[in-house]
């Protein structure tokens, strides 16, 4: 998802709105709405993003979509099409998000692993990053067979690789570093 400085501006214009009329819980939770319904339909992001349809057709078929949002969502929608800028709508949505976590202090981790977590190892893993960070996490689990087993933890832009793959692939080059080495 490409970012935009405009998105940007627009979405903490919208938290801080959000703010003042003390509905920030829902604004959330229509971004949420707005972004999901974005990602599982690609046909929609071409619709916004597209030079040849009417602004006022973009328009009414985004209100129709998302009738059920809140008047300020709807407000957004409305200015995004005055402004020509509805093809920001799922990014201004992924930013709201992201500042509406950090206002919130919740941060989002990412642990890959070869399995599935159970609900044990997921609440000692949130235990423990919780600990070192001293805020709210969101843990999200992705499944990659190819890990063989460990894991791989991502919190923000740090990333910890614990993961078989990774620990291979370091002796591999460590072998290949000796080798070249000893045929010199």
């Amino acid at each position: 998802m490409k970012t935009n400085r405009a998105a940007i501006r627009y979405a903490k214009a919208l938290i801080l709105e959000s703010i003042e009329k003390d509905n920030l819980e829902l604004m959330y939770s229509d971004m949420q709405i707005v972004l999901n319904t974005f990602s599982e339909n690609e046909n929609l992001q071409s619709l916004a993003e597209s030079r040849i349809i009417k602004n006022s057709v973009k328009l009414s078929s985004l209100n129709l979509i998302f009738k059920d949002l809140s008047k300020l969502s709807i407000s957004l929608i409305n200015v995004l099409s005055e402004n020509n800028r509805l093809a920001l709508l799922e990014v201004i949505s992924f930013k709201f998000i992201e500042l509406y976590k950090e206002h919130k202090g919740i941060q989002s981790a990412l642990v890959t692993t070869a399995v599935p977590l159970n609900e044990e190892m997921k609440s000692h893993v949130l235990e423990v990053i919780s600990k070192l960070t001293n805020k709210k996490t969101i843990l999200n689990n992705k499944i990659d067979n190819s890990l063989v087993g460990g894991f791989v933890l991502r919190l923000g832009d740090i990333e910890y690789n614990a993961s078989f793959k990774n620990k291979l692939k370091t002796i591999k080059q460590e072998f290949t570093k000796n080798t070249n080495l000893s045929t010199s």
